[in-house]
């Protein structure tokens, strides 16, 4: 027997070779040449069947030769699965039985760390700190290396004593090893005074202060973690660059445990001078400064950042009209502690880019071109237009690559300046020449090499096809296009190389891509780990690669970002195993880290508005009076409802004017379909906030949702719920029929398209909604109704700083087969019926202020008339359009925003009126306008807005000044009664201002 490593049994293999051929003539070796018998493994054969011919030549019935069995470790060794191989001969039959002794390789199949762990470090950290990467090799030193690492991660949070214990499991089915880490904390240190050193010029005191180390005022030492630990480091440096010294430098140079358990950081200080940058002959804030000098940002006084901030600064003189602006600096040695960098500016005359215009393009329209250009007339926002010479550089460039990616090889583009346009000092024009040139065409391309991939496909992605305008930026797409075919179809070492050479006519080229394909590579199996809960079903069920299949790791990607879309994983780490190793088949490996199943959350807050219930001692203003109402809410949701990915959440809400409740079951993926969802719903809610009455609501309710492409999605859903009123305190609204619960049964759908660029802030792009309900008595429903509701936004992008916004609504109830004693339109329950106003539809009015007012209708047929109120009853139609132009305010972070709003709330479809003016106190039937400024300020959630609404025309209306008691007291039936002075109307109006403070675009 040969026992050896590969290299060892290449040696002696050799070696018997020569032994042989110095032999005496005519004797030979025991075995060589002699017929194979068999062939054995042990401990067992772990390759696959076709990797295993691949890779050892040695065949059953063929001649034992030496070299073949050389080139046998050679081949098993080149597979990457065996850590040592030994071959063993012996006689058999007259011939000769070999065996393959092996030691298999292992590979890393997954890293758990367990423990109770108090961030920081998260479970996540430790598991990246441990730095096994999956389907990588496994040696048995890389275990104590994770531990010291970890150890490391542990004592830089504060834990100098953490007990770290590996655990290793193997399984022999994959050859994977995993890796269990155990982990017991301990005590979190807290800091103590660090050790300062260096020229600091300021106190330590101050410094230490600086870095919040220690809590202010009880000044106890807080905990150490990393993060808080180069805060610290971070801040110190911050306070001295709030001082100018730009060249200070700040270093931790340990963390030094104490015998008392804490940490004492030991700090090097060096302050360096204060640096004084300052602008001569020019105006020039410091906030301009800090932005375009960089030293500022780098903490370092270079010259080539000198320099790159005198051509920052005259690039941003000439961007505010100042075209022949020139800065220098100089630099004056430190002096009393002080560094002194002068730019001397020379602003020069103030032009303003009155006009752009462009000669010579016929390819390409004017407007696609001025899409890329920096170089910007004046108009709104910029008030001297945009020119610089790096502006002019960078359009040239811009329009030039725009050109020659289509063809145009020999393009020339000039941009030049015109001084006194039309005649005028100060104003100037700008020209921009373009020759064309011919365009370069594509006459042929040939494909070499394809053998194994689809060569129909591979043609379909070539873009440099004949008659096509010839650019070498196409060849590279088509080179990343193919290769990517290539990657995502099982040919990892997919190689291609293009050339073009002239064709027979005058700008005419041919194109030829030759590919060498490499060995294709498939999916032996697919190995998964990590699951506890989770049930293996559902992973399966997402998987769209399975055994056999070509090895794509695009479509691995593909799978890992599908599973983390059930949400029901924290960590999904996916790894082709042994991915160096000389073999076509190959595991690909999922490892998983379940996410916590319970969540709960719980907010506070409150909202002030122009909002109310219905007030006990007055009934003077209808029309909503500002309010203040605090808010708590609470959800709890589980996930992974019983390992199918399901999720259970229960959410809650109380405030003044609102108390809401759900339960849901969340159904992802319905019938292994992605993009369909299924949600059920129990919900209630008691509402306040529309003043003339309260409304409850409990529903049960079932949806499906489709997404049917990236843009659009559709909602099926059917709702059965139980609505009633209270609080009603108009006496048009006591009649029984009307504030009595009603159970409403209603099937809908609602079809969503949402192209816009950022839904949280659009600049362009176009979103729409249509829902469309019935409910019927064939549904359970008291009441019978049908219900549309279309909304249509826009948003273009006038110039690159102006949006111009548009949204428009249009919603319609048609009730059918009323009961008898209501009308059609009484019908529809208060609930269900439509409430407009506040700052996401029509600021023209507050919340839920628009349309219909109680006017003090019959209370019997041909009966007195009770007393009018004014309150807001709803409508069964509604037209609301919304127009913006948003525009930068103040830096990149404010916005200002002119608005106009006009529509309402109507009777009914048949009401719906554009007229401007109000007929009389009982018409609400007309379109009410507002026009308006708002702001709005950025920031990660959306942008926060406020704004100020002018209702042009808001309607006014007969009210009730009085309090309920005494409008309870005027009898409609007694004369006498209605004489009191307090049962007289009383004229009142929405008023003309309207504020609105909130979070998010208005639409």
């Amino acid at each position: 027997m040969i026992q050896n490593s590969r290299l060892l049994a290449r040696i002696l293999i050799g070696s018997f070779v020569m032994l042989l051929a110095s032999l005496a003539p005519g004797q030979e070796s025991q075995f060589e040449g002699k017929r194979i018998e068999s062939i054995e493994y042990s401990p067992g054969q772990i390759l696959d069947a076709a990797d295993l011919v691949s890779a050892q030549p040695l065949r059953q019935g063929e001649p034992l030769r030496a070299a073949e069995v050389a080139a046998a470790i050679d081949g098993l060794f080149a597979t990457g699965n065996f850590e040592d191989i030994a071959v063993e001969a012996r006689a058999l039959n007259g011939g000769v039985a070999v065996r393959f002794i092996t030691k298999p390789a292992w590979f890393v199949g997954g890293v758990n760390v367990q423990g109770a762990i108090a961030t920081p470090p998260n479970r996540g950290e430790l598991t990246s700190g441990a730095q096994f990467a999956l389907g990588t090799p496994f040696h048995e030193q890389d275990v104590s290396r994770a531990v010291d690492s970890i150890r490391h991660l542990m004592e830089s949070n504060g834990f100098l004593q953490p007990e770290i214990i590996p655990e290793i499991e193997r399984d022999n089915s994959g050859q994977q090893v995993f890796i269990t880490i155990r982990v017991k904390e301990g005590k979190r240190a807290k800091y103590t005074t660090p050790v300062i050193e260096g020229d600091t010029k300021l106190a330590d005191s101050t410094i230490v202060r600086a870095t919040g180390w220690r809590i202010p005022l009880i000044h106890w030492w807080r905990h150490v973690t990393d993060t808080r630990t180069r805060s610290g480091v971070e801040a110190i440096q911050r306070k001295y660059q709030s001082q100018d010294r730009l060249l200070s430098h700040v270093d931790l140079t340990k963390m030094q445990p104490q015998p008392d358990g804490r940490v004492q950081p030991h700090l090097k200080v060096e302050a360096g001078p204060v640096v004084k940058v300052k602008a001569l002959e020019a105006k020039v804030s410091r906030r301009v400064l800090k932005r375009y000098v960089p030293i500022f940002e780098e903490h370092a006084v270079e010259n080539d950042l000198l320099v790159q901030g005198r051509r920052n600064l005259q690039d941003y003189f000439q961007s505010q009209g100042y075209y022949d602006s020139d800065v220098t600096f100089r630099v004056i040695p430190p002096k009393d502690d002080v560094e002194t960098i002068e730019y001397i500016v020379s602003k020069g005359q103030r032009f303003k880019l009155e006009r752009v215009d462009l000669e010579g393009n016929h390819y390409f329209s004017a407007e696609i071109i001025r899409e890329r250009m920096l170089i910007q007339p004046a108009g709104l926002g910029l008030w001297h237009g945009r020119y610089s010479e790096a502006f002019r550089r960078r359009d040239e460039e811009n329009i030039s690559d725009l050109y020659k990616s289509n063809g145009f090889r020999d393009v020339q583009v000039a941009i030049t300046e015109h001084g006194n346009y039309h005649g005028k000092a100060g104003e100037v024009s700008a020209m921009v020449n373009i020759e064309e040139g011919r365009q370069w065409l594509v006459n042929g391309f040939d494909v070499e090499g394809i053998q194994l991939g689809d060569g129909k496909q591979l043609r379909a992605l070539i873009s440099s096809a004949p008659g096509q305008p010839f650019a070498e930026a196409s060849l590279a797409r088509d080179r990343d296009a193919i290769l990517t075919w290539y990657y995502s179809n099982g040919f990892p070492d997919a190689t291609l190389k293009a050339t073009w050479q002239q064709g027979l006519e005058p700008r005419r080229v041919n194109v030829r891509y030759a590919i060498a394909e490499g060995r294709r590579q498939f999916v032996r199996d697919i190995m998964t780990s990590g699951l506890q809960t989770t049930r293996s079903s559902l992973v399966k069920s997402v998987m769209t690669l399975k055994t056999g299949d070509p090895l794509s790791p695009v479509e691995a990607t593909r799978i890992q970002q599908r599973l983390y879309n059930l949400g029901v994983f924290a960590r999904v780490d996916t790894a082709i195993q042994n991915p160096e190793g000389d073999t076509a088949h190959k595991y690909l490996l999922y490892n998983f880290e379940e996410a916590n199943r319970y969540t709960l959350t719980a907010g506070i807050g409150a909202q002030v508005a122009r909002f109310g219930q219905p007030s006990s001692q007055s009934l003077g203003s209808p029309g909503g009076s500002t309010g203040f109402s605090p808010e708590v809410s609470l959800n709890v949701t589980r996930l992974n409802f019983l390992g199918l990915g399901h999720s259970i959440s229960l959410r809650g809400a109380f405030s003044t004017i609102d108390k809401t409740g759900s339960l849901s079951y969340f159904q992802p993926r319905f019938r292994n379909v992605d993009g369909r969802n299924l949600t059920y719903t129990l919900f209630y809610q008691d509402e306040l906030d529309v003043r003339t009455f309260s409304s409850r609501r409990e529903e049960a309710s079932i949806q499906l949702s489709q997404k049917f492409s990236k843009s659009l999605t559709g909602l099926f859903r059917f709702n059965y719920r139980r609505v009633s009123v209270s609080n009603v305190i108009i006496p048009v609204l006591l009649i029984p029929q009307l504030v009595q619960p009603v159970r409403v049964g209603i099937l809908s759908t609602n079809f969503v398209q949402d192209r816009r660029d950022d839904p949280a802030n659009p600049h362009r792009g176009v979103y729409n909604t249509a829902d469309i309900g019935l409910a019927s008595s064939y549904f359970g429903s008291q009441r019978n109704f049908g219900r549309l509701l279309l909304r249509n936004a826009t948003y273009y992008r006038l110039t690159k700083n102006l949006v111009l916004a548009r949204q428009t609504q249009f919603g319609v109830i048609v009730p059918f087969a009323a009961p008898a004693g209501l009308s059609a339109q009484e019908s529809v329950p208060l609930p269900e019926r439509f409430f407009g106003g506040g700052a996401d539809s029509l600021r023209a009015f507050p919340y839920n202020q628009a349309g219909p007012r109680d006017t003090g209708a019959p209370l019997q047929p041909n009966g007195p008339t009770s007393p009018a109120t004014g309150f807001p009853l709803g409508g069964n139609a509604l037209f609301f359009n919304n127009v913006e132009l948003r525009f930068p305010l103040i830096g990149q972070d404010i916005q200002g925003v002119f608005f106009h709003d006009m529509g309402n709330v109507f009777h009914s479809v048949s009401d719906i009126s554009l007229r401007f003016s109000q007929r009389n106190l009982q018409d609400f039937d007309y379109t009410v306008h507002a026009a308006g400024f708002g702001i709005r300020y950025r920031t990660p959630v959306g942008p926060v807005r406020a704004d100020l609404a002018y209702s042009i025309n808001p309607p006014a209306y007969d009210g009730f000044s009085g309090t309920p008691l005494e409008l309870l007291r005027c009898n409609p039936n007694d004369p006498a009664s209605l004489a009191q002075s307090f049962c007289q109307p009383s004229r009142q109006s929405i008023s003309h201002f309207q504020f609105f403070f909130s979070i998010g675009q208005t639409f």
